[in-house]
This record gives structure tokens, sequence and C-alpha cells, in this order.
């Protein structure tokens, strides 16, 4: 006995009705479904397609599929910021080590000519924050529009709109203005110290914010057909 289309979006549905919201996840459970099915079927040929459905989901414990997507919002965050932590690297190697110093020779140029740097720390580490709300509000706002026209939602658009599972990276600036402002003299060396932190952090953000989600949304093109990107 093989499984039919009718099977299979039942399978769909049945991964729905057991809190898989996502269709990223959904699609490699009901693979993976669908695959025991067949073979408990080989084993068992007079069991019907819900018996061994259910036969199927037992083997994934009293929790059913939610231990399962926890570990896959896991490694997802994980993927992301190794993701971030590769690109952030090459910034340190040429030729964007280039830019990199650039970067931070300027901002060093400018703290060294203003007399009040504080202004332009709070200004600059307010700006990041800035951007980086308006990234995840443009964005949420999205996929919820995504949502409701094609009904279907995306584990990975999930961990866009929490920066990998580190949304709290907006109190960042503020941590970073609290080390400089509390443990920091500021002379010649601090204000290159300053001067990288800055630059460094804003880095970082344009990693988490632009280069990633592009690199896992073409991933994303390229392996699941349905998938519409919205970057």
């Amino acid at each position: 006995m093989q499984l039919t289309k009718q099977h299979i979006a039942s399978l769909f549905t049945f991964t729905e009705k057991h809190y898989v919201e996502w269709y990223d996840l959904q699609t490699e459970l009901v693979d993976h479904l669908a695959n025991d099915i067949e073979q408990i079927w080989k084993e068992e040929p007079n069991l019907t397609f819900t018996e061994a459905r259910n036969k199927s989901f037992k083997k994934f414990g009293v929790f059913g599929f939610s231990e399962l997507v926890k570990k896959r919002q896991n490694a997802l965050n994980k993927k992301y910021w190794k993701l971030i932590l590769k690109e952030f690297k090459l910034f340190f190697s040429l030729p964007k080590i280039l830019l990199t110093a650039f970067l931070i020779a300027s901002y060093f140029s400018i703290l060294n000519y203003l007399e009040n740097i504080n202004a332009l720390i709070i200004v600059s580490l307010g700006l990041f924050v800035i951007i980086e709300f308006i990234f995840l509000f443009v964005l949420t706002k999205k996929i919820k529009r995504k949502h409701k026209t094609t009904g279907k939602k995306w584990l990975v658009e999930n961990t866009f709109a929490s920066l990998g599972g580190f949304a709290f990276l907006g109190i960042t600036p503020i941590q970073i203005f609290q080390l400089i402002n509390y443990t920091l003299i500021i002379n010649y060396w601090g204000k290159w110290f300053i001067a990288t932190i800055i630059v460094c952090f804003g880095i970082f953000l344009f990693i988490g914010i632009r280069i990633i989600p592009k690199k896992i949304t073409s991933y994303m093109v390229k392996n699941y057909p349905e998938y519409q990107p919205i970057l």
C-alpha cells in the first residue's frame, strides 16, 4: 500500500493540529511520517492509514512534536549566529579589513575632534537601536501580510524576526555605553577602543539584518519551491 496525495495532505493537517505551525518544519515532519508509515505497512499491511500514522506518531513520545520543534528552533538560531560570526570574521581579513580600518579610523578622528564625545556615542548607539527596531517592525508586518496571503508560516522567517533568538540585541548599545561611561578613562587609546567597539557593533548589526537573511532566503528559494521571499 502506498500513500496518496490525500494522505499527504492529511499529514500536513495532522502536524498543524499538533502545534507545528511552520510550513518548512511541517514539510520535514510529513516526509518523515510518510516514510515511516510506508515502512510500517511493509511490516503490518493490514493496518489502516490512521492506525499506521498513529503508530508512527507514538514514536515521538508523550510530548509529540513539541520537543522536535524546540530543537529545530534552537538549531536555526545557532546556525544564524554561526553565519553571523563567519561573516564578521571576513571584515577582519583582506580585503574587507581595509574598510573596517577606515571606518574605525574615521570614527576615531571624529571622537578626537569633538569635546563632548558622549553625545556622539549616544547618537551612534541610539541610531543602532532605531535601525534594529525599524527592521524588526517592517519585517514582522511583511511576515504577517505574507501569511495572510499564502496561509503558510515559515520557521526561518521567525528566526529573522528574532535576530536568531537574540532580539534583545537592542539593549546591547545601552550596555556598551555603560561600559564606556563607567569603566573607561577617555584618553588617546580609550578613543581608539570606543571607535573599535562602535564600528564592530555596527558591522555585527549590518550582517545580522542584511547579509544573513539574504543568504538564508537564497537557500530557502532553492530548496522549497513554495517559498516566497519577503526580503
